[in-house]
């Protein structure tokens, strides 16, 4: 039989103890953020399920952001007014991506091509 320590014995209860206070907040996951970035495409994956963008934009601070997101069905993508398909678009063109950011990753929901 194990004898427990005073030391092996505390680094129990402080494991047990941050597994009770974590667990809840662990699960209480936030909705999520909807962003707009506007930027130019670097990338865009056709052959994935959901398929994927990535884009290259500039903060207000001047650092670069690359934002990849998922396709997923419900996302508008346009050019001016009018519906394209994600592979109607060319790297190197200006969009504004809106994508919603959750514990899943970020999901765009609109994609306009400028």
């Amino acid at each position: 039989m194990r004898m427990l320590t005073a030391k092996t014995l505390s680094g129990s209860i402080l494991v047990v103890a941050m597994t009770v206070v974590l667990v809840p907040f662990a699960t209480a996951a936030p909705e999520g953020k909807v962003l707009t970035v506007k930027g130019k495409v670097v990338a865009i994956n056709l052959k994935v399920d959901p398929q994927i963008i990535v884009v290259k934009a500039m903060t207000q601070s001047k650092h670069e952001l690359i934002v990849g997101a998922t396709i997923e069905k419900g996302a508008t993508i346009t050019r001016g007014e009018k519906p394209v398909k994600l592979a109607d678009i060319k790297i190197g063109e200006a969009v504004d991506l809106t994508y919603l950011k959750s514990a899943d990753g970020l999901v765009a929901r609109s994609i306009h091509v400028r």
